[in-house]
């Protein structure tokens, strides 16, 4: 018996209807001119968006918000921003969805590309009913005539008038500006407006699919306020960081995809992005295994007994960076004490507080005098607006010889400063005094430009830059021929 055409469009129809992952293979071919390779994530992916689709198209109270942490070159904008909001209209065509990227030409390009999929000759067959309006059919802003709407924003934009049963973020981070905290904070600025436009704050969904690229980059954020996230991460190459670790079992010889990334094409992404880039967008680490910028092998370590043995005769000096702060999410104040041996720099106590001003101004003075000061220290403090006011009043009420810092590496960024300091702590020129404080201190410095914080990078900039340079060795001689007499 032949089948005619309304029947086998019929079928077709309820087959890409009834399944995302049927629909992305159906389309594929509509919006890519490239041969379709299936890896394992693919269906994996569909199958999880198919999931969350059924409480947004049943209006129903949402179990969770997703974050997806996987590598570019893997299908994931194709899979999550092309084609499953043109699915979900498939389901329902009042659905209303928000997409968000870092910048508004590459939210148009997934708009577009969505849009290309609905007016195609093979949508139109298969879901006639689907129409956009043509009154409202811009490239970052179209609705359908069941009420349906896709509108698309980006970091610095803004989506106010608008609300959503879906809220999808893809890549809202820039690669080439994570590192820039005043770009961290646009994002989550951003992640937190969209947050209020929802339709329904129990049904509206929230969907991140991006690469890690710092501590506090937008999955960074988004975990660090919401517990209940369901956190999926694939990295390129199996190791610890997969989530959940049961998919580990699908990776072929160590890889995600041995296709479209082999073990080639991976070493070439290391060698063209350098170790810290690749860590996050490949790894989905938002440090380097060892360090970024300085590695933690650089670090020779002493017990405290034999640096108490060798530093006699020694002048001792503490620097800090200074805040006024209880708050957890505020950055601390940061302190170490240091000492010069031997042309080698010992690092013999270091922590961090957040204190209001009157509290850090009594427990500096209490820090630095139980960990060796004496009158040939000095206190040396960050001259910014902080740092200022803790040194006049430290001046004012103790006997401490407090100085502001002055260094040369005060004018350059942070990034600069370490790696100026780089190669004297690979020359292991930089010696830990053995501490509970150790793991803490060559975490950030060498998880630097990845990490939250970043006290002990400048303190260790400043303390290198004081000792080893040159130019206190005069003032370092003095010091040590007054600690002599004492």
């Amino acid at each position: 018996m032949q089948i005619n055409d309304e029947v086998l469009t019929q079928i077709e129809r309820e087959a890409v209807k009834d399944s995302f992952f049927e629909f992305f293979i159906s389309f594929w071919g509509v919006i890519s001119k490239e041969d379709l390779s299936i890896n394992w994530h693919i269906p994996f992916l569909c199958e999880e968006l198919q999931d969350l689709s059924f409480y947004i198209v049943n209006r129903l109270e949402k179990p969770y918000d997703e974050i997806i942490n996987i590598p570019p070159g893997t299908t994931k904008s194709t899979i999550c921003t092309v084609m499953w909001p043109v699915w979900l209209w498939t389901q329902d065509q009042s659905i209303k969805i928000i997409t968000n990227s870092h910048s508004s030409g590459l939210a148009i390009e997934h708009a577009t590309k969505s849009r290309d999929l609905i007016e195609s000759d093979k949508f139109k067959r298969l879901f006639p009913e689907i129409v956009l309006r043509p009154d409202k059919s811009a490239k970052g802003f179209y609705e359908n005539t069941g009420g349906g709407s896709r509108y698309s924003t980006s970091t610095g934009s803004s989506a106010i008038g608008m609300h959503a049963h879906v809220i999808l973020h893809d890549d809202p981070s820039d690669p080439k500006q994570v590192f820039s905290e005043a770009m961290r904070a646009q994002v989550e600025e951003k992640i937190k407006e969209l947050s209020t436009r929802k339709v329904n704050k129990l049904n509206t969904i929230t969907v991140t699919i991006m690469q890690r690229l710092h501590e506090q980059d937008a999955t960074g954020y988004m975990l660090s306020v919401d517990k209940t996230i369901n956190h999926f991460c694939l990295p390129a190459e199996l190791s610890e960081s997969v989530k959940p670790a049961k998919l580990k079992e699908f990776y072929i010889n160590g890889l995600l995809d041995p296709v479209r990334q082999s073990q080639q094409v991976l070493d070439d992404a290391k060698r063209e992005l350098g170790s810290a880039r690749y860590a996050g967008q490949y790894e989905q680490k938002p440090t380097v295994p060892g360090g970024n910028i300085v590695k933690e092998s650089w670090f020779p370590k002493i017990d405290y007994a034999t640096f108490q043995a060798i530093s006699k005769g020694h002048a001792k000096h503490f620097f800090a960076d200074t805040a006024f702060t209880e708050k957890k999410e505020n950055d601390p104040t940061g302190i170490i004490g240091t000492c010069n041996i031997g042309n080698l720099l010992y690092v013999f106590a270091a922590t961090k507080v957040r204190m209001k001003f009157p509290d850090l101004c009594r427990f500096l003075p209490s820090f630095v005098l139980q960990n060796g000061y004496n009158r040939t220290s000095t206190v040396r403090i960050e001259p910014k607006a902080n740092g200022l006011s803790v040194i006049d009043q430290l001046r004012e009420v103790t006997g401490l010889n407090v100085v502001g810092v002055s260094s040369p590496l005060l004018k350059d960024s942070k990034r600069t400063r370490l790696e100026t300091t780089s190669p004297t702590i690979e020359a292991q020129r930089v010696i830990l005094v053995q501490g509970d404080w150790n793991e803490s201190f060559t975490d950030e410095i060498c998880g630097f430009p990845g990490k939250t914080h970043d006290e002990y990078v400048d303190l260790i900039c400043y303390a290198v830059d004081f000792h080893l340079s040159g130019n206190n060795d005069i003032a370092d001689e003095v010091a040590e021929r007054a600690a002599r007499m004492l």
